[in-house]
């Protein structure tokens, strides 16, 4: 069976996991593309493909030339920067979202202009902090902190 406008998540961090787990609540398709088969069952066995994301034969596997959306979100910054590219390279509509966990790398993961980057302890911080001051936490507020590369 041939996939399309699935969803592809690269990773086994707690950002991953629980985008998965949304998303498949949403009743969509998702892949997950791991380096080494997990110790649990948290993700589906039929959703697993064990591969390096970067490589484009593991992309094409997993059909990232037809997904909706390949996100990034290992805990390696340079890693979700290299699966980007790899994504990239295939030239399929997919939108690309690359996890960056730590601000110092910011910069160098929006050179490889993904779609949206989420920096979540970037995130996290500015949430509590508006939060602490009475600040309005708005889905408005919220998006602006997903920063686009096409942003910057």
């Amino acid at each position: 069976m041939s996939l399309k406008d699935h969803y592809l998540i690269v990773g086994d961090t707690p950002l991953a996991r629980n985008s998965y787990r949304e998303l498949k609540q949403r009743e969509q398709v998702v892949r997950v593309i791991l380096l080494r088969q997990p110790d649990d069952t948290y993700f589906q066995a039929e959703d697993v493909i064990i591969g390096d994301a970067s490589d484009t034969d593991v992309l094409n596997q997993a059909e990232a030339n037809a997904a909706a959306a390949v996100l990034a979100l290992r805990a390696d910054d340079s890693e979700n920067a290299f699966i980007i590219l790899a994504v990239r390279e295939l030239q399929g509509p997919a939108k690309t979202v690359a996890a960056v966990n730590d601000s110092k790398n910011l910069k160098r993961v929006q050179r490889v202009q993904p779609d949206m980057i989420i920096a979540p302890q970037v995130i996290g911080g500015e949430v509590l902090a508006m939060a602490l001051n009475g600040e309005e936490l708005s889905s408005d507020a919220i998006l602006k902190m997903f920063h686009s590369s096409n942003q910057h």
